[in-house]
């Protein structure tokens, strides 16, 4: 309870993920037992800061049977908020080839290099785990996927 003319702290806490490098705003509502002023509303905005960059967010790919498909993701962090991949967990029966690369030098991204092949036609789907030694962002997931289709 805060007496009239008095003041209150309080704390307000935002799950941002998905948010990097982009302005948030919330609105809370406050109720009062202020006869003037029962109810307001309290906005609350700012840039959240982006902890890594990954380009591109996901890997969907499209080819004929017989085709090999690949990508490169690369995982850049940002400067502020540097870190290191531990590990990386995929489904190993999922026939997308995926392999860790480490940055060369100190300010290079990571990177995740991405092969699928087959002779049928057929979906493949995974979703890569990134283990981080990050507190804000412990863990990264990418999705891949890849479709064969036959050609026309």
């Amino acid at each position: 309870m805060v007496p009239p003319g008095g003041e209150a702290k309080l704390t307000l806490g935002f799950k941002t993920g998905g948010y990097g490098g982009k302005t948030m705003k919330k609105t809370i509502l406050v109720k009062t037992d202020d006869p003037n002023k029962k109810k307001f509303n309290l906005v609350v905005k700012g840039e959240v800061e982006k902890v890594v960059d990954i380009q591109p967010t996901g890997v969907f790919l499209d080819g004929r049977p017989g085709d090999t498909l690949e990508s490169v993701i690369t995982i850049k962090p940002s400067a502020k908020y540097m870190f290191r991949i531990t590990e990386m967990q995929q489904n190993p029966e999922s026939g997308v080839l995926a392999a860790l690369v480490p940055p060369e030098k100190e300010n290079d991204p990571w990177k995740v290099t991405v092969k699928i092949h087959s002779d049928e036609t057929g979906r493949f789907f995974d979703r890569l785990i990134l283990k981080t030694d990050s507190p804000y962002e412990p863990t990264l997931k990418i999705v891949v996927s890849a479709l064969f289709i036959p050609g026309g």
